[in-house]
């Protein structure tokens, strides 16, 4: 008997670490992520990987909050009221040259969906027939700012059309209501709402066809996280690299997930063609066959420039390094 002892001691104790082992596998880090903006489908992709566990494998417990604009999301990072953000990048820019300790650690919308929005029927098909129309801006917007580069590109002045001012919501009613022949917004949900409520084809002049393209929605996280949290975060760029490629291939089963997680979030079939309209969007032309979040260094640099050059930065703000770090990009 007294040999067994120690055997049973042995067990028991191998059992204890087990059990410890276990419960630590089990244990995940929280991580709260704000949205640019109300749930849509171009987020499907952020709650495939959560019903289809990617977060949870990562030990991680993702929380998806709806945001109001990219601009109080930055704020919302820079501020430790959330961890990470999914904004533009132009806005965060803008943000952390004024002293913000935010960067972006992915870039997922690298092309810039950014246009000018209107109905086929109009027949505006080149920068140069937007002249003697109306045209709907949101001031201070990220949209906005690419419209003056845009401008300045093909030669357009102000005195060319009409504008119109309001939110982005109005500059899509401006549209549809015909108060406006044009709005300067993404070729996604605005191109698709006008479809929707005209029940009329609509057409988009994309600012990137003619060389003006800053890199948009990204992942920001805050320098503390970066420093403290590398860790976390590597495993949450893996996790949604992931999900953002099974979306890319089946956009349906993305907003299926959505769906699944928020029932009331939307028409499904509005969802997918959101998706479908905004996944051209992750890659340029010079990262077509790179892995997602895989952004080109001319891209990142150009970006910046164009965005301290346009939103009148000082000069010295021209520091991409500052603004961008592809360290967690698996």
């Amino acid at each position: 008997m007294k040999s067994r002892k120690p055997t049973r001691m042995a067990a028991a104790l191998a059992f204890a670490a087990v059990c410890c082992t276990s419960h630590a596998a089990y244990a995940k880090d929280s991580l709260t992520l704000m949205l640019n903006y109300t749930v849509n489908g171009a987020v499907a992709p952020f709650y495939l990987g959560k019903v289809k566990g990617y977060y949870d494998a990562e030990g991680i417990d993702l929380k998806l909050m709806e945001g109001h604009g990219s601009g109080p999301t930055v704020q919302a990072v820079a501020t430790h009221n959330v961890d990470i953000g999914y904004a533009d990048f132009s806005t965060m820019v803008k943000v952390a040259a004024m002293g913000a300790p935010v960067k972006a650690i992915g870039v997922l919308m690298q092309e810039n969906p950014t246009s000018v929005v209107g109905l086929a029927d109009k027949n505006i098909k080149t920068p140069q027939d937007i002249k003697g129309k109306t045209v709907a801006v949101a001031p201070g917007d990220a949209s906005s700012q690419l419209w003056t580069m845009f401008m300045n590109k093909v030669g357009l002045k102000d005195s060319d059309f009409k504008t119109i001012t309001g939110n982005p919501q109005t500059t899509i009613n401006a549209v549809i209501t015909g108060q406006a022949d044009l709005l300067v917004g993404f070729a996604t949900i605005p191109l698709i709402s006008v479809e929707q409520a005209t029940k009329k084809p609509a057409r988009a002049i994309l600012f990137a066809d003619y060389n003006v393209n800053v890199a948009t929605l990204s992942i920001i996280a805050r320098d503390d996280m970066i420093k403290d949290h590398a860790d976390l975060l590597k495993r949450f760029m893996r996790a949604t690299a992931k999900s953002v490629n099974d979306s890319e291939k089946d956009p349906a089963a993305a907003v299926d997930a959505l769906l699944k997680t928020l029932p009331a979030a939307g028409s499904r079939d509005t969802m997918i063609r959101t998706l479908q309209a905004t996944i051209p969007f992750y890659r340029t032309p010079e990262t077509e066959k790179a892995p997602i979040f895989h952004v080109s260094a001319k891209n990142i640099d150009d970006s910046v420039a164009a965005i301290v050059q346009y939103s009148k930065l000082d000069p010295s703000a021209n520091v991409p390094a500052k603004y961008y770090t592809g360290a967690f990009v698996p």
